[in-house]
């Protein structure tokens, strides 16, 4: 067993997460689904493709977090990172975004929200590229970045897109968010993602996990503008905004 294999082996791998991959690899070998997620008086069909992170389900906490704590948007200039089914670039149009640049490094991904979008009739709001983090698009400003990021700090042992949208090893597509979106925020502009204690709540430290990632926000020059935490599955979830630091 190497260096790596033994890093690994000292991390949890939450069966919550474990059964969220068997339970989307399943449907996924069904086809494409559809399901109708409810926001405000709003009911939005989706189209679920095979391996994406479905936008409801019994596991979908962290991307309803997300879309659930958008508020306000009239106005802004939004970009759409790890857009998977295109729910929350729908949600934030319907928020009052003035356009959504949507991003994935799946092909299936970003077929499936192209598809989300016309069928909820938003093709004109929305402009999706296939690419990873910021690579594919536009050189500009974003007043909002929403940022769709695996929570689990575990290499799987298989490979696989919905893997990828789950596990992020030592957090290393967090640190390159942080780094890279500095050149994409507006001057006042904001970023928002979700975390949880998966891996920590059976701990002595139940909050290691938000610890450890908000150290990484101070480190990378961000200051904490809002947390919202809730409870689901048993577990802790916070929807965190952040912005860079003023000086």
């Amino acid at each position: 067993m190497n260096s790596e294999e033994i890093k690994n082996k000292e991390k949890i791998n939450p069966k919550l997460t474990q059964s969220f991959v068997e339970d989307v690899l399943k449907k996924g070998k069904e086809g494409v689904y559809r399901v109708e997620v409810k926001v405000g008086d709003k009911t939005i069909p989706i189209d679920v493709y095979p391996e994406v992170f479905p936008p409801k389900s019994d596991y979908s906490v962290s991307s309803r977090s997300l879309f659930e704590a958008f508020g306000n948007l009239k106005g802004l200039e939004v970009a759409d990172i790890g857009s998977g089914s295109g729910i929350e670039s729908i949600v934030a149009i319907l928020a009052g975004a003035i356009h959504i640049d949507a991003t994935d490094i799946s092909s299936v991904a970003v077929e499936c929200t192209e598809h989300n979008v016309e069928l909820n009739n938003l093709g004109n709001e929305v402009s999706i590229y296939q690419g990873d983090l910021f690579s594919a698009l536009p050189k500009k400003k974003y007043d909002l970045i929403i940022a769709n990021l695996p929570i689990v700090d575990f290499k799987p042992d298989q490979e696989s897109d919905i893997a990828g949208a789950l596990y992020d090893p030592d957090f290393r597509l967090h640190k390159r968010l942080l780094a890279e979106a500095k050149e994409f925020l507006s001057e006042n502009g904001q970023m928002t993602f979700s975390h949880a204690n998966l891996q920590s709540r059976d701990t002595d430290n139940p909050n290691k996990d938000f610890e450890i990632l908000e150290a990484l926000i101070i480190e990378y020059g961000y200051e904490i503008t809002e947390k919202k935490e809730s409870k689901a599955l048993d577990y802790k979830w916070i929807n965190y905004k952040i912005r860079l630091t003023t000086k």
